[in-house]
C-alpha cells in the first residue's frame, strides 16, 4: 500500500476520534437527554358509512342488496310468518318462501296463482 493512502485513513479515524472526545467532553448528549422514548398507542376508530338497521327482518333483506340469487336462496329457508315479516321475500301459492316485493316473485311469476306480501294477498285467485 502506499505511505499517502495509509497516512489519510489514520488522518480521517484521528478527526472521527477527536470529534467523539470532543463531543464527550462538553458532555452532550445525542440520546434525547437519556430519556427512552415512549411508544403511543394509536388508536384507530372507523365508522359505518351506512347506519345498520336493528330490525331483523330489514336486517335480513340489506344483507342480501345486490344479489337476487343467494336471496331467493334465503327466502326459501323461511317459514310463512318470517317470510310474511320481509319486505324482499313472497309466500307463493305453491307453499313456499321466494325472493320478491310488492309486485310478486322475482323469479318463476307464471308457475303461481297467488302470493303473499308482507301479510296481504296478491294476485286473482287470492283465497
Amino acid at each position: 500500500m502506499e505511505l499517502k493512502f495509509i497516512l489519510k485513513v489514520f488522518i480521517i479515524v484521528f478527526l472521527i476520534l477527536s470529534f467523539m472526545i470532543l463531543i464527550h467532553s462538553i458532555g452532550l448528549n445525542l440520546t434525547d437527554n437519556g430519556k427512552p422514548k415512549k411508544l403511543l398507542k394509536v388508536v384507530t376508530i372507523e365508522t359505518f358509512d351506512t347506519p345498520l338497521s336493528m330490525d331483523k327482518s330489514s336486517a335480513f333483506c340489506e344483507s342480501h342488496i345486490g344479489s337476487s340469487g343467494t336471496l331467493d336462496t334465503a327466502c326459501n329457508s323461511l317459514t310463512k310468518n318470517n317470510c310474511n315479516d320481509t319486505s324482499c321475500c313472497n309466500w307463493t301459492s305453491n307453499k313456499k318462501c321466494v325472493a320478491g316485493g310488492q309486485d310478486g316473485p322475482t323469479f318463476s311469476k307464471n308457475e303461481i296463482d297467488y302470493y303473499y306480501f308482507q301479510g296481504k294477498c296478491y294476485g286473482s285467485e287470492c283465497p
